[in-house]
């Protein structure tokens, strides 16, 4: 295989196309040997990564160097099953994965979790007409979209016009293509299906609007389609499908499917903040303090906790995964209580890490307040992700709910 390097410089910055062309290499099938392959080719392209932070900010969209270096090591489509060519990755490997790239880049690991999970998604739940389209002669393609249901379907022979606009279209620049949630409209009103389409890229139009304080790297801008006509097999039911391909991850259902993409990168970026701090207590020195702020024991104590806070969260991710992979390994989606509790989980997650991101700020002083800074990155990003709906307060809400007896529980209410 080319080195990334040579990759770069021969392929035209954002040609999509000729990259997929490339494909990406053959991946160890054992799953302690994959898991040390990936993590080292985490390790081999962290300077590509960490040296597109600023560019990535400034384009709005991940550089070409970073998605070149994410592509060609397979991690833009760990997710894919085996029976495509991708690694099918298992829910805890997964995690321990996007916590890293998360830990190096925080844009990077959204995309990467993003395209992972589209491409996935279409892979396993098209119907095989419609994955060979996408998925042609073996060919890995990249993913993206969005899953909400803010297109509107007119049925019409062999399939549905379509037409919509859909936000928050992570790592489309890099795409080619996208996923996009409709309903069905029968007499005036939305149907009861959650369908999921894919579209190729050059059939949407895009809205420059991502002008964002957080994740600004992710390229996450709104696509919009017009009377867009979509066949059958390139359309699926988000919530009555069962998995076409692949193995007992596609049985997790949704919120289950995507707990470990939000849980892994608030987790990856909190750790990265407090080892950000506990690197720069040590030497600096705040105002008129002439010792280093690792002498205080506000920052020791906070520091410890924590610590703590981030095992506990990371703790009660794999907990709740370990639970609902008993279901998937037999061929069964979660029930209601695992489905509320893989997202609690993940709201948990997500919390502790703002909590943490922001603490680890704070005791950064001046010095955390500029663009290029890890600790103004870490809570940019992090507070952005906070904002996704998959970890609101909902999550608890619905939890609660359950907890109390109550009917007619929406593990994504």
């Amino acid at each position: 295989m080319t080195t990334i390097a040579e990759t770069v410089g021969a392929i035209s910055s954002g040609d999509v196309a000729s990259l997929e062309a490339l494909g990406i290499p053959e991946l160890p099938t054992e799953r302690e040997e994959l898991r040390r392959h990936l993590l080292d080719a985490i390790a081999r392209i962290r300077p590509i990564l960490e040296a597109d932070a600023e560019a990535n900010d400034a384009a709005e969209t991940l550089a070409w160097p970073s998605v070149v270096a994410l592509y060609r090591e397979g991690l833009l489509s760990l997710k894919v099953p085996h029976e495509l060519g991708g690694p099918e990755v298992d829910p805890h490997l997964y995690l321990e994965l996007c916590d890293e790239l998360s830990y190096i880049n925080p844009s990077a690991g959204w995309c990467a979790f993003i395209n992972s999970t589209s491409a996935a998604l279409l892979g396993a739940f098209l119907p095989d007409a419609g994955a060979e389209r996408v998925f042609p002669s073996g060919r890995m393609p990249i993913a993206s979209g969005a899953l909400i249901p803010r297109g509107a379907a007119a049925p019409v022979e062999g399939g549905w016009q379509v037409s919509g606009q859909w936000p928050f279209a992570s790592g489309s620049a890099h795409s080619s293509w996208l996923l996009a949630g409709f309903r069905i409209m029968r007499d005036g009103a939305p149907g009861p299906e959650h369908m999921v389409m894919a579209a190729a890229i050059e059939d949407v139009q895009f809205v420059d609007n991502w002008q964002v304080m957080g994740l600004k790297g992710t390229g996450s801008r709104d696509f919009v389609l017009t009377d867009h006509f979509v066949a059958e097999d390139m359309a699926f039911d988000l919530l009555t499908t069962d998995p076409r391909k692949g193995g007992p991850m596609f049985w997790l259902g949704r919120p289950g499917f995507v707990t470990p993409d939000h849980a892994a990168f608030a987790l990856g970026v909190a750790r990265r903040a407090l080892d950000e701090i506990a690197m720069q207590a040590g030497s600096y020195q705040r105002g008129y303090l002439t010792s280093p702020i690792a002498q205080r024991g506000a920052l020791q104590h906070d520091l410890g906790k924590c610590d703590q806070q981030l095992r506990a969260a990371r703790a009660l991710c794999r907990e709740a995964l370990d639970e609902a992979w008993e279901f998937c390994r037999r061929g069964e989606r979660p029930d209601l209580e695992r489905q509320l509790r893989l997202r609690g989980a993940c709201a948990y997650a997500t919390d502790v890490a703002c909590q943490i991101a922001t603490t680890a700020f704070r005791y950064g002083g001046g010095n955390a307040i500029y663009n290029d800074r890890v600790l103004q990155r870490s809570m940019r990003d992090i507070n952005a992700a906070a904002q996704h709906f998959m970890v609101n307060t909902s999550a608890y809400d619905n939890l609660g709910q359950f907890r109390l007896g109550m009917s007619n529980v929406n593990p994504m209410g």
